[in-house]
């Protein structure tokens, strides 16, 4: 990826500097929304947050795709001139953008669906414990966990390769070669993208993500309030970090896509009847 690095930045600067100004200016109105909400007790007040925080990953999936089809296409060779700007909105660039949009919307769904039956677990005590609580909450993230991780392995890290090398269906191209495959696609999904993770973590812990703590015994209306304005000090820094990582965490998720593409295209794959 080395030497592909200075063409990376040039295909993805742009989309970027978009992404990180609408990031900083759509999660500061967010926390400011949800502190006001949580101070009056008045839900209305995400409302207009809320919608904004949509456009934003809507503009973001966009985005996103258009960068990862340009990176895709350097990576297969489909493109050697280094680009100084680069907006692009062409049939691969569409079929991703519908397919991130696919993706999150099952995201979505089985979070709904997960919230909801840890909700009814809940309901079915009188008064239940703070301890059942925290049980279910942790079932329940290590539910979406679950999913994401299998969704991801499936369909996502395939997806801009075929976008940008097939002219079928994303998602469901991918499904069909990633059958078979899924350990190592996982296995090559935690290679990416753990490391990244742990250095997140541990800057946040270099910065104290606690911030200032609430006193000993406060309610936890007040302990959100707290962690919302300690996110919402650190944004600029995390907006920052974001935007010059980019043509690594790009790079990577484009070169492991367009590999993997490569290795799991001529296998047989058996076709899913619609």
């Amino acid at each position: 990826m080395g030497a592909h690095l200075g063409a990376i930045i040039g295909v993805i600067w742009l989309p970027m500097v978009l992404i990180t100004v609408a990031q900083f200016f759509t999660f500061y109105r967010c926390y400011n929304d949800f502190i006001d909400a949580l101070a009056s007790g008045n839900a209305a007040h995400m409302g207009p947050a809320l919608l904004m925080l949509l456009g934003y990953i809507v503009a973001r999936l966009l985005l996103t795709a258009l960068m990862c089809v340009g990176v895709v296409q350097l990576a297969l060779g489909g493109r050697t001139a280094p680009a100084l700007i680069y907006i692009a909105f062409g049939p691969p660039e569409g079929r991703l953008f519908r397919a991130f949009c696919g993706f999150a919307g099952m995201l979505l769904l089985v979070g709904i669906t997960v919230v909801t039956l840890a909700n009814m677990a809940i309901a079915m005590k009188a008064v239940p414990s703070r301890q059942i609580q925290e049980a279910v909450s942790g079932l329940m993230m290590l539910a979406l966990l679950g999913t994401g991780l299998l969704l991801s392995a499936r369909l996502l890290i395939l997806a801009p390769a075929i976008a940008a090398g097939e002219a079928t269906p994303v998602l469901r191209r991918a499904w069909a070669l990633s059958a078979g495959n899924f350990w190592p696609l996982l296995g090559a999904l935690v290679a990416l993208f753990l490391p990244l993770l742990l250095f997140f973590v541990a800057l946040e812990a270099g910065l104290g993500q606690k911030g200032a703590a609430p006193a000993a015994g406060a309610t936890p209306e007040l302990q959100m309030i707290a962690a919302l304005m300690h996110a919402r000090q650190i944004l600029p820094l995390t907006c920052g970090l974001s935007f010059f990582l980019s043509p690594l965490v790009i790079g990577l998720f484009a070169g492991a896509s367009a590999s993997a593409w490569r290795a799991l295209k001529d296998e047989p794959a058996v076709d899913i009847a619609v």
